[in-house]
C-alpha cells in the first residue's frame, strides 16, 4: 500500500470527494430537533463521570426489541443531539432506540471512547431495558460509530456482568475497522493514533466474541478503501454476512437509510431484531 499521504486523505477523508458535504450537520441537526421534539424522550442519561457520557433513549411502551446507535464524526466531532433521527423508523416499527454520547478526541483517546461504549451499553442493559429489549437488543453506528460498533463485538460482555453475546446484531456504516491508515492524514491531528495504539485498536486482528449476525454496510459511491474495511471484516470475522454496498449513496448519506423504510440499512436492522 502506497505511503503518499494525498492518497490516504483522498481515500479515507469523505468531506474531499463529497461536494455537498459541508450540508449534512445542519440538516441532521434539524431532523434531530424535530424527532426530540415529537417523540418520548428519557434525555441525558449518565452512564458515567465524564459530561458527555449520558445517552437518550426514545422508549417504546411494549417495545419489541431495542437498537443501541453510536455516532460518527471520526471521533472529534458530533454528539447524540445530531443524530436523533436515528429512532424515528425503529420507533414506529415497535424498536426503541438508544442514542449514546461520548467523550471526544483529542480530550480522550479513541481507546476510551470503546471504553465509554462499554460502559454505556452496560449500562443500559443493567438500569435501563425491559427483559423483552435485553432479549432482543441490536447495535448500530455510524463512520467512527461503525468502528464503536465492531469494538462492542470484540468486547467480552461477561466481564461487565452482562451475557457473552447481548445483541442479536450489529450493523456498522462505514466503518473503518484498521485505524492504521488514519496515522498518515489530517484525522490523526486529534485522533492521535500511533502505530502501536492502532496496532491495539486493529479490529482485523481481534476476535469477534459475540457470536451474532454482524452486517456491514457501505456506501457504493464511497471510496475503494471504505469498500475494502467492511468486505475485508466480513470475511474476517466468522459470524459476519456478506458487506452490502448501499447503491448510489456516498459517505454521509448512506446513513440516512436508517430512517427510510426499504433500505438495506433500516431493513438489516429489523431483519435482526427479527421485526
Amino acid at each position: 500500500m502506497t505511503q503518499d499521504p494525498n492518497w490516504y486523505e483522498a481515500e479515507y477523508n469523505p468531506r474531499l470527494s463529497v461536494a455537498d458535504a459541508a450540508e449534512y450537520a445542519p440538516k441532521w441537526k434539524a431532523w434531530a430537533e424535530a424527532t426530540r421534539q415529537s417523540r418520548p424522550i428519557r434525555a441525558d442519561l449518565r452512564y458515567g463521570q465524564h459530561p458527555r457520557e449520558i445517552m437518550d433513549i426514545f422508549p417504546v411502551e411494549n417495545a419489541k426489541g431495542a437498537l443501541v446507535f453510536i455516532h460518527g464524526g471520526y471521533w472529534r466531532v458530533h454528539s447524540k443531539d445530531v443524530f436523533s433521527w436515528a429512532a424515528d423508523a425503529l420507533v414506529d416499527r415497535g424498536i426503541s432506540v438508544a442514542v449514546i454520547n461520548y467523550p471526544l478526541c483529542p480530550e480522550v483517546s479513541v481507546g476510551d471512547i470503546v471504553a465509554s461504549c462499554q460502559q454505556a451499553v452496560a449500562c443500559l442493559w443493567k438500569d435501563h431495558l425491559t427483559p423483552v429489549e435485553k432479549a432482543n437488543l441490536a447495535v448500530s453506528g455510524h463512520s467512527a460509530g461503525g468502528y464503536l460498533t465492531g469494538a462492542m463485538f470484540a468486547t467480552d460482555w461477561t466481564a461487565f456482568g452482562l451475557p457473552a453475546a447481548p445483541f442479536v446484531g450489529g450493523v456498522p456504516i462505514s466503518g473503518v475497522f484498521d485505524v492504521s491508515p488514519l496515522i498518515h492524514t489530517s484525522i490523526n491531528v486529534e485522533a492521535r493514533f500511533t502505530p502501536e495504539s492502532a496496532a491495539a485498536l486493529n479490529l482485523f486482528t481481534h476476535k469477534q466474541l459475540v457470536d451474532s449476525p454482524f452486517v456491514p454496510i457501505y456506501g457504493a459511491l464511497e471510496s475503494s478503501e471504505f469498500h475494502r474495511q467492511s468486505e475485508e471484516i466480513a470475511r474476517l470475522w466468522p459470524h459476519t454476512e456478506p458487506a452490502i454496498g448501499f447503491s448510489n449513496r456516498h459517505h454521509f448519506n448512506v446513513v440516512e437509510g436508517i430512517r427510510e423504510p426499504g433500505s438495506p440499512v433500516l431493513e438489516t436492522i429489523l431483519r435482526l431484531l427479527q421485526n
